[in-house]
Formats: C-alpha cells, structure tokens, sequence
C-alpha cells in the first residue's frame, strides 16, 4: 500500500490531505528498507496507526481496494508486530552493555517468557 500511495504526489497529497484536522503532524506510509532490520516494524506499526486513514483513502482510489487486508492478513501482522517488537527490545537491551552479560540475557528472556505467556499451547 505504501508503494501505490506514495507513486504519484497527488495520491500521497491526498493521504496528507485527509489526516489535517485529524493529528498534529500528518505523515505517510513508510517503505520496508532491506538494510536497515527494524525497518519493517516501523513499516507496519505506522500502517497499522494510519489504518483508518488509508481506509479513507481508498474510497477515492477504489482501484486499490484489492491491497487492503483481510482480517486473517490483520491478524498476522498483529503477531509479527508482536516478535518485532522483542526483537527490537532484546537489541536495545543489549546494546545498553559494552558486552553481552548473562544478566542482561536472563532479563530478556524472562520478560519475553511473561508477554508469550499463553500465546503457544504446552
């Protein structure tokens, strides 16, 4: 979706267009960049925020309605959105040392073990 929005600057208007009166600083989809690894959790965490404002602007550009995702595509993204972020938890931890500690580990581990609580079956 960010692709379509962002090809022509009169569609990537029109997104900004419908955010004004809505937030303080209006913005746009952003772009998965392959070297940078937690570029697709801002990606999605920002789709994710402009849902309803991409929603909107589909009604104009019905053409992409095909791109807009299903619930079972919304729930998969939830998931991911979920182990992206304990990615990104454990690499801000770590680099919080001058080296890796058992500590530090430890810590990760038992706070990702207490938000996956529950999600698997034993």
């Amino acid at each position: 979706m960010s692709i379509v929005v962002g090809a022509s600057p009169q569609r990537r208007q029109h997104f900004i267009e419908i955010q004004n009166n809505r937030v303080k600083i209006p913005t746009t989809l952003l772009y998965d960049v392959k070297t940078r690894w937690n570029s697709t959790l801002n990606m999605l965490q920002r789709s994710v925020w402009l849902r309803e404002v991409t929603k909107n602007w589909l009604q104009t550009y019905a053409e992409f309605t095909p791109l807009w995702s299903t619930p079972e595509e919304r729930s998969h993204i939830e998931y991911i959105l979920e182990v992206l972020q304990l990615i990104r938890f454990w690499t801000l931890s770590m680099s919080k040392t001058r080296g890796v500690t058992f500590i530090e580990c430890f810590k990760c581990i038992k706070i990702s073990l207490i938000i996956w609580k529950g999600k698997f079956p034993s």
